[in-house]
This record gives C-alpha cells, structure tokens and sequence, in this order.
C-alpha cells in the first residue's frame, strides 16, 4: 500500500481528500496536519510514501514546508494540492522539490490517479499546469541569435542557481550590484521570464 500525509487546513476539503484515500485498498492515510509546523515534527517519524500539500496554510506556506522536510526525508514525493495556478506558485513549488501539482477542482479520480502516479516515479499535473510549464521551456518567438547567453550572463545564471544573492553574485564576480542587476535584466528579457524561481528552473532544464 502506498501510505499518504495531507497537510491541509481547509475542514471540508480535508475530510473529503481523506475520504478518498480511506475508500481505497491501495492507499493508506498516514497522518493530516492542519500545519505546516505540525507536519515537520511528524513527519520524519512516519515518513509516508507520498505528501499532499496546500500551498496558503497558516503560519509557514506549504512550499516552505516542502523545501525544509525535503532535506530531511529525501524519499517522500510531494505533490501540491492547490487552487494557486500562478506561474510563480507553479515554479517555486517545483523548485523546492514538489514532482506533482494539481488544482483542488481536480476529480477524486484524478487525485487517485495521480497518487499512484507520483509513488512510480511520475509527475502528474493538472492540465491547464501542465500547459503553463511546457510553454515557459519551449523556444521563444525570437531565434536569430539574440538569445543566447554571453559568458558573463551563463555565469550569473550559475549563481543564481546556487541560491547567490545580487550582492553575493556582485563579490564573486567583482563587479558592481548595478552591472549584476542590468545581467539579470537581460536574462530574464532573453529567456522570456518574470522571476529568479523561474530563470533557475528554466536554466536547470536546459543544462
């Protein structure tokens, strides 16, 4: 069986998620918390195979709760659970380690599906998610040789990977925060991208 946490604090939804999964003989409910703070202490004893989570909870959000049991307990998958469908929810969620991603509009079916999916090594999304991610990594309109990266630019994005701040990034390079910032611009204006969440991703994908 594929044991399941929820971190959810939403009553209603909460008891018919849970529902669903105690309906099922292949799934297991290994624990709800209200919290994202009650779920990092329970956790790392349980270890379920896979984690729901809503991003909006009170106190710490579910990305931040990924991001801190993800180092802890690298063998969970967790899949977000949301009505969030803004690109930068989408790939900060993705960058702190979620593999799944689906709207809470989604049918029972679906999240049953995709429990099962994410527990076999998949990455299940609802469709419209899905969409918004293949259409930040394909090409843009441009291809006449104004995107590509100059060396300078490859290693800002190197940087920025690492989880460098402009003004770590500026000492490194021994440059000015005002030549990294006008870096970081071109960047983004090249690779078609309003954030550092989604640059990084988007330059991890390529690399």
């Amino acid at each position: 069986m594929i044991s399941v946490g929820l971190i959810e604090d939403t009553e209603n939804y909460s008891a018919a998620v849970a529902s669903l999964l105690r309906l099922s003989d292949e799934l297991h409910l290994a624990g709800i918390w209200k919290d994202a703070e009650s779920a990092l202490l329970k956790v790392p004893e349980i270890l379920p195979d896979v984690i729901l989570t809503d991003i909006q909870l009170p106190g710490m959000n579910g990305i931040e709760c990924i991001r801190k049991l993800k180092l802890d307990c690298p063998s969970i998958q967790f899949m977000i659970l949301t009505v969030f469908e803004e690109d930068e929810k989408i790939f900060e969620a993705l960058n702190a380690g979620a593999t799944g991603y689906l709207l809470k509009s989604a049918p029972p079916e679906m999240i049953f599906n995709a429990i099962k999916d994410i527990h076999n090594g998949g990455s299940p999304m609802s469709p419209g998610i899905a969409r918004k991610i293949i259409r930040h990594f394909q090409p843009g309109v441009a291809n006449d040789g104004h995107q590509l990266f100059t060396a300078r630019e490859k290693q800002v994005l190197d940087l920025m990977a690492e989880g460098k701040l402009v003004k770590e990034i500026a000492a490194v390079l021994d440059v000015t925060i005002h030549a990294i910032k006008k870096h970081i611009k071109n960047i983004y204006l090249k690779m078609h991208v309003q954030n550092k969440v989604e640059a990084v991703i988007k330059w991890k994908f390529q690399s």
